[in-house]
C-alpha cells in the first residue's frame, strides 16, 4: 500500500468509511452517476461530487474525507469507492473492482529562490561568517520544498538559525503559516554555506605591458577561503593598469602582476626637466629603470656620469629637483 493511500484508508476509517457529517440525512442520488477519474480540489475537504460525476446537489456536496495536503495526490480505490457509494446510496458500483479516482490537492509552492535569500540573510548576520557577495548553498539531501493551501499570503520565517564557520555547515527551521486554523508547517533545511567573492580575470591572454581596458575583463565566483590578500578583487584596481607579466584568460591575478603604465623604459634616452620660478633647464639623460606616472626613477646624465632622480610626468618626462644645478654645469 503506498503512502498515500494508507493515509487516505486512515481518513476513512477515521470518518466512517467517508460517512459525511454526523446528522446530516443522506439523500438519494439520481441515476446515472459516473465516476470521475481524477479530481482537482482547492480546499481541505474532499466532497462526493469531487468522485461521482451526476449527483443531486444535496448529495454531492457532502464532505466524503479530508484532503491531501497541497500540491500532494491520493488515490481512491475501487473498494473504498463502494463503500462510501453504498452508504451515500449513490447508484454506483464498480464492474471491474480497478476503478479508481485520484485526488489532487493545488497548492502554492514557495520558490527556490525565496528559501535561499531567507537563509542567505541569516548567513550574513550570523556570527564568524565573514564578508561574502553571496553563498553557494548546498543542501544536505533535496533542497527543501514547500507548498501551501492556494490563496494565502505567503511569508515563510526563520524559526532557528545555527551555523558554523569553520566547517561551513547550516541548520534551518523554516515555519509557515498554513491558515485554516492549522498550526505552522515546519521544514527543516541543512547543509553548506560556501561563502564566494567575485573576482575580475582576464578574458584573453595579454602580453607583458598591455594596458588593461574594461572589456578585457570578466568576473569569476572564487571561493572566499580560497583567497589569499594579494589578489586582486576590485575590477577598479586592474583597469588602466599594465600587465607586469604575461596575463592569462580565466586567471585570477595579483597585485604585483599589475602596475602603473611605463612611460619610461630602462635604457631609454629621456628628457630630463628642472624648474624654479621662472628658470627652465632641460637635458638628455639614460632611464636606468622602468617608470609609469608618479613613480620615481635613475638616470644618467651620459656626460657628466652623475645619476639624477626624476619623477615620472604624464608626457613621458623627467621632473627633477636637486639635480637643477648638475644639468646646468653641463
Amino acid at each position: 500500500m503506498t503512502r498515500p493511500t494508507a493515509r487516505l484508508t486512515r481518513h476513512l476509517r477515521a470518518a466512517g468509511l467517508g460517512l459525511l457529517l454526523a446528522g446530516v440525512a443522506v439523500v438519494p442520488a439520481m441515476a446515472g452517476v459516473v465516476l470521475r477519474a481524477a479530481s482537482d480540489v482547492g480546499g481541505a475537504q474532499v466532497r462526493l461530487s469531487d468522485l461521482f460525476d451526476g449527483l443531486a446537489p444535496d448529495t454531492g456536496s457532502l464532505i466524503a474525507f479530508p484532503a491531501p495536503a497541497p500540491g500532494e495526490s491520493m488515490t481512491v480505490s475501487a473498494r473504498q469507492l463502494d463503500g462510501m457509494a453504498r452508504r451515500a446510496e449513490i447508484a454506483w458500483q464498480p464492474s471491474t473492482g480497478t476503478e479508481e479516482v485520484t485526488i489532487t490537492r493545488r497548492g502554492q509552492r514557495i520558490p527556490r529562490e525565496q528559501i535561499d535569500a531567507l537563509i542567505t540573510d541569516a548567513l550574513d548576520r550570523a556570527p564568524g561568517a565573514g564578508m561574502a557577495d553571496e553563498y553557494r548553498l548546498d543542501y544536505t539531501g533535496r533542497a527543501p520544498e514547500i507548498t501551501v493551501a492556494e490563496g494565502l499570503e505567503v511569508m515563510p520565517r526563520l524559526a532557528d538559525f545555527v551555523y558554523d564557520p569553520r566547517s561551513e555547515r547550516f541548520s534551518a527551521r523554516i515555519e509557515v503559516d498554513q491558515g485554516e486554523g492549522l498550526a505552522p508547517l515546519v521544514v527543516v533545511a541543512a547543509g553548506r554555506a560556501t561563502a564566494v567573492v567575485s573576482v575580475p580575470v582576464l578574458r584573453e591572454r595579454l602580453a607583458r605591458g598591455a594596458i588593461i581596458g574594461a572589456g578585457d575583463i570578466d568576473l569569476i565566483e572564487v571561493e572566499r577561503r580560497r583567497l589569499t590578500n594579494q589578489q586582486v578583487t576590485d575590477p577598479n584596481q586592474l583597469i588602466g593598469q599594465a600587465l607586469r607579466r604575461p596575463g592569462y584568460p580565466g586567471r585570477p591575478l595579483m597585485a604585483r602582476d599589475v602596475g602603473t603604465p611605463q612611460l619610461i623604459r630602462k635604457g631609454e634616452m629621456v628628457t630630463m626637466i628642472f624648474r624654479r620660478g621662472g628658470l627652465v633647464l632641460t637635458a638628455q639623460g639614460q632611464a636606468l629603470d622602468d617608470g609609469g606616472e608618479g613613480e620615481t626613477v635613475r638616470v644618467l646624465n651620459p656626460r657628466s656620469r652623475n645619476t639624477v632622480y626624476g619623477r615620472v610626468a604624464p608626457d613621458g618626462t623627467l621632473e627633477v629637483g636637486d639635480a637643477g644645478p648638475s644639468l646646468a654645469r653641463n
